[in-house]
């Protein structure tokens, strides 16, 4: 999840940042934080938006997109022109090393 400010001061502030193993955990967290977000006193379309897609099917494209390779992504937006941002990108590839090993050194 980021947070971002008004348009005139535009930095995005990452609030939640994670690493999770299958899409459909990615979408467990994102339906979770919506439904946790109900207490931030949203404006009234915006509470609805984040209900439908967090418990009445919103988040099954999303899923089907990290399926497929794809990013996808959910906004919320604040009073003061402020919007929280959900960005979800698939990771094929990561090279893991251990602690103090130089990997482009040859025997």
């Amino acid at each position: 999840m980021l947070r971002y400010g008004p348009a005139s001061g535009f930095l995005p502030e990452p609030v939640d940042l994670r690493v999770l193993p299958e899409p459909l955990d990615a979408i467990r967290v994102i339906r979770s934080q919506l439904r946790a977000s109900q207490g931030l006193g949203l404006p009234p379309h915006e509470a609805d938006k984040a209900r439908r897609w967090a418990d009445s099917g919103g988040w099954i494209p999303a899923l089907g997109a990290l399926y497929r390779g794809e990013p996808c992504g959910f906004v919320l937006r604040l009073r003061k022109g402020r919007h929280l941002e959900w960005n979800v990108r698939p990771l094929t590839y990561v090279q893991l090393s251990p602690v103090g090993c130089d990997a482009h050194r040859t025997p």
